[in-house]
């Protein structure tokens, strides 16, 4: 796998060439591949080739790699298609994953046999970039450029619907998507929906209960075309 993994890292600092940080090209593919090693340490990374994957309609990136039931994708492929400022879609990945590390942290302590574990981890890999990228937004530093660090990170594909939520195209992809959650929260969170009565403004229950309140307005598969169909909208399906 390391010539695989040479191979990527090479493509992913050729792309952000122009905008390297800190250290040479040599350096930062080193730390791409390491970033990858101890990745594939954890999960058993597969090479995907010729297989896109579709972002719900906005845009559609290549796998990079498989691993079991996900699959990985490059978060600079995702924030070009997305219209997302490459600074700004790394802002979101940082934050998520330092979300991830305090929730493993939690669970770790609560398991309380020492033991370090990684399933909260791998969502959102860091493939250590240094970049540094001209950004009219942010203040000036004290030689007057306007700039932000940046890098570029493997995102595994059960966070694109947190990814399409967060990015520029989130509100139309929840007014997409709504519908497809209410029916995902009545299957896997049924029993405890109708257990959970609705309390009114006067704080006295209502009499419906919260499995109520997630009633879809359309069809289980019709919900689904809807939250894949991306920023076009076609009456003529039934979808709007």
């Amino acid at each position: 796998m390391t010539a695989t993994f040479r191979k990527l890292a090479e493509q992913v600092v050729a792309r952000h060439d122009d905008h390297l940080l800190d250290y040479g090209p040599d350096k930062q593919a080193d730390r791409v591949v390491a970033a990858l090693q101890r990745l594939n340490r954890i999960v058993d990374l597969t090479p995907a080739i010729g297989t896109d994957i579709d972002l719900a309609g906005f845009g559609k990136v290549p796998a990079q790699y498989a691993s079991g039931n996900d699959s990985y994708f490059l978060l600079s492929d995702a924030s070009e298609q997305l219209g997302w400022f490459h600074p700004r879609a790394c802002k979101w990945a940082e934050k998520r994953f330092a979300w991830a590390v305090q929730e493993q942290r939690r669970i770790d302590e609560e398991r309380g046999d020492g033991r370090l574990g990684w399933e909260c981890l791998t969502g959102h890999v860091d493939l250590e970039l240094h970049l540094c990228v001209d950004d009219p937004q942010a203040k000036p530093d004290a030689g007057g450029r306007r700039w932000s660090d940046s890098g570029d990170w493997l995102i595994s594909t059960d966070r694109i619907p947190d990814l399409l939520a967060s990015s520029p195209w989130g509100k139309e992809f929840m007014d997409n998507s709504m519908d497809a959650f209410r029916h995902a929260a009545r299957e896997i969170f049924g029993d405890k929906l109708k257990q959970s009565p609705v309390i009114g403004p006067d704080g006295q229950p209502t009499g419906s209960n919260a499995y109520d309140l997630f009633e879809p307005q359309l069809p289980k598969d019709e919900a689904l075309r809807r939250a894949r169909r991306g920023p076009a909208l076609d009456d003529e399906e039934g979808l709007s």
